[in-house]
């Protein structure tokens, strides 16, 4: 009895592991795209650069082997891929992908509608993929993130998100976010926007230099950056639909967060002439925008924004006193005239980049008549109200140390 149960459980042990699995992949049968760059072809509609993760032989540091760029041009995703599947003895996944990097050039195109339209579902992308776009070369773009030969994909979606973060200077929007916007029409997308950089002396280039019995620094001159990656990121590019229709600087990015609700922290310098420079760390607490209809079926607008703030720098002979009044009452005031700015640029690209349109969306019953109402119309008269109320963190903190 014994050995006929034995028997038993060896029989079933055996066949679990026969139906296990049924489609066995060997591990080097895919190579894992995980980033994507499109720039317009010369002689066919696109041209594609992939990046691969390439894994080095040591186990614990599998993840750490920078990137294999592969390049082609198309009609459309599919014909490059078979012009390269044709070359490696591997087949192309894109379920890793976490970067679409599309040049400026077809971004104002709208390129983007057919790329995601006829892509992602197929290529089984997910829509959390990140969006960017680049001034020039989606291309040189994508190998510039890869320039210090051991960046991986996690270190490159963590520089971004940690440099949002700590700035608020960057706006990182997805693929799903931008399927909503030009979805349902209540908000316009807004993607990172960088540039390639030549002249970035690298952290590898350094190494190269050290390994050779150089001066690191040998090549940095002054007024050059040294570095970092050779891909860097200068601002946001807005939409109106699926049309880039303008940029944004790194400052102006912090402000559009900050209408948004997106900002978490930065530092903003404030050059006051003979008075010097200023600096202070800005903290959000809360942004809340309100809506309402005209008479005339027209919109109006307001955005009330709170901030903390710390003074980081400020110059000699400066009181507390004056430092208090000064964040509590011209900082605010600052503030409303660069949002004020902000707005009216992003106003004349036809870009609801601040989302007003997503208060507006909320006075309506149905969704029949949100979609009667033309937004678009109403927002290019739209005269928004900014409130910004500033609260100096240093003087509470050094009344409680009293």
């Amino acid at each position: 009895m014994i050995k006929k149960t034995a028997l038993a459980l060896a029989f079933a042990a055996l066949a679990s592991l026969l139906c296990g699995c049924l489609k066995p992949v060997s591990l080097d049968a895919y190579g894992y795209v995980i980033t994507m760059g499109v720039d317009k072809g010369t002689e066919k509609k696109y041209y594609f650069t992939f990046a691969l993760q390439r894994e080095l032989a040591e186990q614990d540091i599998s993840s750490e082997g920078g990137a294999i760029a592969l390049s082609a041009e198309g009609s459309d995703v599919f014909e490059a891929m078979n012009e390269i599947e044709g070359n490696i003895p591997y087949s192309l996944n894109f379920s890793r992908t976490g970067f679409i990097v599309v040049s400026r050039e077809l971004a104002e195109e709208g390129a983007l509608e057919e790329l995601v339209g006829t892509s992602f579902d197929s290529l089984k992308i997910r829509t959390s993929a990140a969006v960017l776009v680049c001034e020039d070369d989606a291309g040189r773009f994508v190998g510039g993130m890869y320039s210090n030969n051991d960046a991986n994909i996690s270190k490159l979606q963590s520089a971004l998100m940690l440099d949002k973060k700590k700035t608020g200077m960057v706006n990182v929007m997805s693929v799903s976010r931008l399927l909503e916007a030009t979805g349902d029409g209540r908000f316009d997308f807004c993607s990172a926007y960088g540039r390639y950089d030549d002249s970035i002396i690298t952290d590898m280039s350094q190494k190269k230099a050290e390994s050779e019995g150089e001066n690191p620094l040998k090549d940095v001159g002054k007024g050059m950056r040294a570095g970092g990656l050779k891909s860097v990121i200068d601002g946001a590019a807005i939409f109106s639909g699926w049309r880039m229709t303008g940029t944004l600087s790194r400052e102006e990015t912090m402000l559009l967060n900050m209408a948004t609700g997106e900002f978490e922290s930065g530092v903003v310098s404030f050059d006051l002439g003979e008075k010097g420079v200023r600096a202070i760390l800005l903290t959000l607490r809360s942004s809340k925008k309100k809506a309402r209809l005209t008479d005339k079926g027209g919109l109006e607008a307001e955005c009330r924004i709170m901030l903390d703030a710390s003074m980081h720098l400020v110059s000699a002979g400066t009181s507390s006193r004056e430092a208090d009044e000064w964040i509590t009452k011209e900082v605010p005031r600052l503030i409303e005239e660069k949002l004020r700015a902000l707005f009216y640029k992003c106003r004349s690209a036809s870009s609801d980049a601040m989302r007003f349109g997503v208060s507006a969306s909320k006075l309506f019953r149905s969704a029949s008549a949100w979609e009667s109402f033309d937004l678009k119309a109403a927002y290019s008269s739209l005269e928004p109200v900014f409130t910004v109320e500033v609260r100096n963190v240093d003087k509470y903190v050094s009344e409680d140390m009293q």
